[in-house]
């Protein structure tokens, strides 16, 4: 591995680092009643984001510029790969927005939250459950069809 490349995975794991706390510090900054610290901390996490989509990007290229000038028996072979898991858009925001009322209206008559410091937790943890909520259930339907696929060709090969 050359030092280059060394440095490029190097500088995108520390950004992406840097990326996740100031994920993480948006709504505390928020909660704590420090607006302007959140709005730094997103122009952080963007520049972090266009960091790593930057250089691993350029990496990339790099590798499959090299990889094309070898001799094709000498190119690694290429593994195929599954379908991506997609989803739609309007099923993620109806989601969110299900978990962040929950949690808003929890935290308000449960905790007797401030309103303001709820607005940044339900949003943030309307986000992270809706998440969790639609990326795992595409990955069970995922699953269940790749089983019914293979089920199925091994009765056609009986």
């Amino acid at each position: 591995m050359s030092a280059r490349r060394i440095l490029v995975i190097a500088s995108a794991t520390l950004a992406t680092i840097v990326a996740v706390l100031a994920l993480l510090f948006i709504p505390l900054s928020i909660a704590v009643g420090h607006p302007l610290n959140a709005v730094a901390e997103l122009l952080l996490l963007i520049v972090c984001v266009w960091w790593v989509a930057r250089v691993m990007r350029g990496d990339r290229r790099r590798r499959l510029a090299a990889e094309a000038a070898l001799p094709p028996e000498r190119r690694p072979e290429r593994r195929k790969p599954r379908r991506p898991i997609t989803f739609q858009l309007r099923e993620t925001l109806v989601t969110f927005a299900i978990w962040a009322t929950m949690i808003f209206a929890f935290d308000a008559l449960a905790l007797g939250m401030d309103p303001f410091v709820n607005i940044g937790v339900a949003a943030f943890a309307g986000f992270m459950l809706a998440t969790l909520t639609v990326t795992g259930r595409h990955m069970m339907f995922r699953l269940t069809a790749e089983e019914d696929e293979q089920a199925r060709r091994a009765e056609e090969n009986g």
